[in-house]
């Protein structure tokens, strides 16, 4: 390693990233030491970081490219909270993210507001006015949900969860046929195709959210997804002329050098 630990410094290191967590590392390690363990997890969360910017911004990206062909097709955002009759129905998965999204909108609208703002909420809150021994956290939150957020604040909070769900068998013939292959227009892709890359890297967001180490078939699997929204999005075959493709080049460049890092450690330092 670069840096030069002491017997103090690497009861310190192991308090900081617990026994538990790099005893996973020694056993990847051929040494077993725990200074190659922490090169390898530190390595592993570079590799991480990266990933998370190229995957950020497929989400971000993936988001607009929906909500655009959305809109275009039903005349505005109200297809989110209000489905057109005879058009589509919300799965009970899907209503429950656009749910929590509009709660997280109205709470960060919320916090937003002057304490006499907040206060004139309680005229809609409380046509009889507040109830006596009613706490302040139950006051608020009967606030919130007075306050009427746009479409689009409440789309702003769902997360790839919801987004990827749109493109599962339950909207095949309702918003994929109709309305969603405007954002993976290659006609030789199945919905199911960008169903199961959309999958992996959703997978993979919630596995670094929690700081779990990423590497072999896992890694290729990923890389491979990240290749395929790349190639794909806004595009009617496979190209790295893209907008999109140009948009994320740099992301992906850097993500392909700290790959080709941690490829070199791994080989270096694991069995």
């Amino acid at each position: 390693m670069s840096r030069f630990l002491s017997a103090a410094d690497m009861q310190v290191i192991q308090n900081l990233l617990s026994a538990e967590r790099l005893a996973t590392f020694q056993g990847l390690t051929k040494s077993g030491a725990p200074e190659d363990a922490i090169e390898l997890h530190q390595t592993t969360m570079s590799l991480g970081v990266s990933i998370m910017a190229v995957t950020g911004l497929i989400e971000v990206s993936l988001r607009n490219a929906v909500c655009h062909a959305m809109n275009n097709k039903f005349g505005g955002s109200h297809w989110l909270r209000t489905p057109p009759p005879n058009t589509f129905r919300w799965a009970s998965l899907e209503t429950g993210s656009i749910g929590k999204a509009t709660q997280q909108a109205q709470r960060a609208a919320y916090s937003k507001m002057t304490g006499d703002q907040k206060t004139a909420l309680d005229v809609q809150a409380y046509s009889n006015g507040v109830p006596q021994n009613v706490n302040h956290r139950t006051i608020a939150k009967r606030r919130q949900s007075m306050i009427t957020v746009p479409d689009s604040q409440v789309i702003a909070q769902l997360t790839i969860f919801f987004w990827k769900r749109m493109f599962s068998e339950n909207y095949e013939k309702t918003l994929w046929k109709q309305v969603l292959k405007k954002v993976f227009p290659n006609k030789t892709l199945d919905r199911s195709d960008i169903a199961d890359h959309l999958e992996v890297i959703y997978e993979m967001r919630n596995r670094l959210a929690h700081h779990e180490p990423v590497y072999g078939a896992r890694l290729r699997k990923t890389l491979e997804s990240i290749d395929f929204v790349t190639l794909n999005l806004y595009s009617t075959k496979p190209s790295v002329e893209s907008p999109f493709a140009k948009l994320i080049m740099p992301q992906r460049d850097l993500l392909h050098g700290q790959v080709a890092i941690f490829e070199a450690t791994f080989m270096r330092l694991a069995r």
